[in-house]
């Protein structure tokens, strides 16, 4: 796990001499850190390095090295489970915590942005009287010019950046289990499904069982997403062969547009 430190951080917490360290070879692994001041207070803004999707926290009680690793993946860890992100928090960077490194800024454009977004954020947390918890979200919708994948983009949000890594990794690990399953006699059926929630939005998932799965959002015990939306109903399914072939499908139809999921569900109607 890489800690990428402001001065001032590094001062506060004695991490001693930074090293200049490329990006981590997880970047979800590697984080951007800066300190500063609201209202005789400070916080620590938190930024994965190469999406800039951030949450912020309180620096009261980080005085050393040890305190702030434990604090910052307590932060993490309860922002990414309300943002609907715990999955790729236990698996992409709780592994990682286990060696933690500090070092230097990766560059100016980094930095950059980190400055937009300290000034952003101590603008929500004085005149907007925000939480530092309530600020993440606000800051992860931020229009950024140093994330977009080429010039001609212009800007990008840090929430869409952090979600697109999330779905590549998916997808590397369901063709990953792609290649195992084909090697193994595997007769159970998968569904690829779409729901429609109460409020018209569409909801795409995997099961075994349709009608069980159906039932379990109906209750409310499927889906963060599906349960503040109910009730739902069972639109479009489909069979594939085995769960990462389901996988796969779902990361698919999940990127469609919503023009090209009606499609979708009126081709079987």
């Amino acid at each position: 796990m890489i800690f990428r430190l402001s001065q001032k951080l590094n001062q506060k917490i004695k991490a001693g001499t930074l090293d200049a360290l490329p990006l981590h070879q997880n970047p979800f692994a590697d984080w951007s850190c800066h300190i500063f001041p609201v209202n005789r207070r400070q916080y620590i803004l938190l930024s994965n390095t190469k999406s800039l999707y951030s949450c912020v926290m309180p620096a009261k009680g980080v005085t050393n090295q040890k305190r702030f690793a434990e604090k910052t993946m307590n932060c993490i860890r309860d922002f990414t489970a309300d943002d609907a992100n715990q999955w790729a928090f236990r698996k992409f960077i709780v592994p990682e915590f286990k060696t933690v490194q500090f070092a230097k800024s990766l560059n100016r454009s980094v930095t950059s942005s980190m400055n937009q977004l300290v000034l952003c954020a101590q603008s929500l947390l004085i005149e907007c009287q925000m939480s530092p918890h309530e600020v993440g979200f606000k800051l992860n919708d931020f229009l950024l010019s140093s994330i977009t994948e080429t010039k001609s983009d212009g800007y990008g949000r840090p929430e869409d950046v952090f979600r697109r890594m999330v779905e590549s990794r998916k997808i590397e690990i369901a063709e990953s289990d792609l290649k195992e399953d084909d090697a193994a006699d595997n007769p159970t059926d998968w569904f690829v499904y779409i729901l429609r929630c109460a409020d018209d939005s569409l909801y795409t998932g995997i099961t075994t069982d349709l009608k069980r799965r159906c039932e379990q959002h109906n209750a409310g015990t499927a889906s963060r997403y599906t349960r503040s939306r109910l009730p739902v109903s069972m639109v479009y399914h489909e069979i594939q062969a085995t769960r990462s072939m389901a996988l796969k499908r779902e990361l698919e139809i999940k990127a469609m547009s919503r023009k090209a999921k009606e499609a979708l569900i009126k081709s079987v109607k």
